[in-house]
């Protein structure tokens, strides 16, 4: 019996596209349902789901929020091609992985708002629905999305300032597992969706794609994650980026693997 799939999303999502892709990549049918952001929070508890988050999807009635629940949920829906290695060793590699694309995406999330205050047209540009007639509601609710989402998010330029210093030692880290295997392998896995789409999402800043487009990462993203939208122009402060000639160290923030801005409105249940 044919499955009713669909995916609740919003465009410029990281997180919502590490679900696409997996979606795609078990051939699996869905409907995507495409949300504003920042209103969808409140269509998404509306819908009956336990947080504000996206993506989310409703499969024959069971609702499944948050990327890397999605990945276990696929598995169980649909076993093959599979998202981790049956291997154990290697499976542990995988979800370590997985868990660090999620950082990536908060990383890239919190970079995308500091932008954002500078320049609101860096958010318009991300997050831009498909929908031209959703537009004007967008650009409408727009600064005060971007005020409530850097609040919950925590996207202070403090923040924003250890996220670019931290960025060389986290391509280190992928670059690493690219060359181990761990990603970019011959068939690809749940680690490699989940952190194609926060790479590609960082090489649309003008100020960073040059960090990024030198290393092995970026093959990563031009292979999984083509087609991320939108453009942030030159905006981050010199100060900030400054600090990408001295490197950094991979550092956790607390992956959620799921974007709910403005977060303000709710818990992350992912902490």
């Amino acid at each position: 019996m044919a499955r009713r799939i669909r995916l609740y999303m919003f465009t410029g999502s990281g997180p919502s596209m590490s679900a696409q892709l997996m979606l795609d990549h078990k051939r699996v049918n869905y409907k995507p349902k495409h949300l504003i952001v920042g209103p969808h929070a409140f269509g998404m508890l509306g819908r009956g789901y336990a947080t504000m988050t996206v993506p989310a999807l409703k499969v024959d009635g069971r609702r499944v929020q948050g990327s890397r629940e999605i990945s276990r949920a696929l598995e169980e829906l649909a076993p093959q091609p599979p998202l981790f290695p049956a291997d154990p060793a290697r499976r542990h590699a995988v979800e370590l992985a997985e868990r660090r694309g999620e950082e990536l995406h908060d990383v890239a999330r919190r970079l995308v708002l500091c932008a954002a205050r500078r320049d609101p047209r860096a958010f318009s540009s991300i997050y831009r629905h498909p929908d031209p007639l959703m537009r004007p509601a967008q650009r409408l609710a727009r600064a005060l999305v971007i005020r409530l989402a850097t609040a919950g998010h925590r996207a202070t330029d403090r923040a924003g300032e250890e996220d670019v210093a931290a960025l060389a030692g986290r391509l280190d880290e992928i670059d690493a597992w690219i060359e181990q295997g761990v990603l970019n392998g011959s068939a690809l896995n749940a680690a490699d969706f989940q952190i194609a789409p926060g790479l590609a999402l960082l090489m649309r800043f003008a100020d960073l794609a040059a960090l990024v487009e030198r290393r092995p990462a970026a093959r990563l993203a031009r292979r999984v994650a083509p087609d991320f939208p939108g453009e942030v122009g030159a905006v981050l402060p010199v100060a900030w980026l400054a600090a990408l000639r001295s490197g950094g160290t991979a550092k956790s923030f607390g992956a959620s693997g799921t974007d709910d801005a403005p977060r303000a409105f709710a818990h992350d249940r992912n902490g």
